[in-house]
C-alpha cells in the first residue's frame, strides 16, 4: 500500500504544472525568445466620483520581459461616463536583477510573481468614442501577475492591478472638467515568448 501511495504521488508530481514548470535555472521559458507578448482582460471597480464596475483590455510587448509598451482601453459599466484608451511604458525591472543575483530559487509561481511587479506610465485619450469633451490625461498604474500555469514559452496568470487617471479641469489638453479616476482591477493574462531579433550574439 505504501508503495502504491508513493508511486501515485510521484506520478502526480511529475504531471502537475508546478513540477513540470519549475526549471532549475529560474528563467521559466522567458529566454526562449527576446520579446514577451501578452493580452489581458480585467474587471473591477472605478471611482469616478462614485464607485462603479469597470473593465479593461490591454496588449503588452516587453523586450526580454523587462521593459516595453502597453496599449489598452478602459471603460466603466455604470455611473458617470468613463472610458479612455491609453498608451504607456511597461517597466518590470525585477527579473534580470533577481536572476543575475541568483535569487530565482522557486517555487516557480513565487519567482514569476515577484518578477512581474512593475509600473506603467503614459498618456490617455479620454472618451475616445464621444464626439465632444474629449481630451488627454496622464496614466499611472502598477500591478503583478500571479501564475496559474507556466509552460515552456507560455504562461497564464491572474493579474492584480491598480491604475490612476489624472485629468483635471485646468489641464490644457484635458476635457475641461475633472475626469480623474482610480481603478482596482483583476483578471486573466496570457503571455508568450517570441523571437523578434531584438538581441543578437556578437
Amino acid at each position: 500500500m505504501r508503495a502504491l501511495v508513493l508511486s501515485a504521488l510521484v506520478i502526480l508530481s511529475a504531471s502537475s504544472p508546478a513540477s513540470a514548470q519549475s526549471p532549475p535555472d529560474g528563467v521559466y521559458g522567458r529566454l526562449r525568445g527576446d520579446l514577451s507578448l501578452s493580452v489581458e482582460v480585467l474587471g473591477g471597480a472605478a471611482d469616478t466620483g462614485a464607485w462603479s464596475g469597470a473593465g479593461s483590455v490591454a496588449l503588452r510587448a516587453r523586450a526580454l520581459d523587462m521593459v516595453g509598451v502597453v496599449l489598452g482601453y478602459d471603460r466603466a459599466f455604470s455611473g458617470p461616463r468613463f472610458d479612455y484608451a491609453f498608451a504607456a511604458v511597461d517597466f518590470r525591472p525585477a527579473f534580470f536583477a533577481r536572476w543575475s543575483l541568483d535569487l530565482e530559487h522557486g517555487p516557480g509561481w513565487l519567482d514569476l510573481f515577484l518578477d512581474s511587479i512593475g509600473i506603467e506610465l503614459g498618456a490617455a485619450w479620454i472618451r475616445p468614442g464621444a464626439t465632444d469633451a474629449t481630451g488627454v490625461g496622464f496614466v499611472l498604474g502598477g500591478g503583478a501577475d500571479l501564475p496559474l500555469y507556466i509552460g515552456d514559452r507560455t504562461a497564464w496568470s491572474l493579474r492584480l492591478a491598480g491604475r490612476y487617471l489624472s485629468a483635471k479641469p485646468w489641464d490644457a489638453q484635458g476635457t475641461g472638467r475633472d475626469d480623474s479616476a482610480v481603478e482596482l482591477l483583476a483578471g486573466v493574462v496570457f503571455r508568450t515568448m517570441v523571437g523578434a531579433g531584438l538581441t543578437r550574439a556578437r
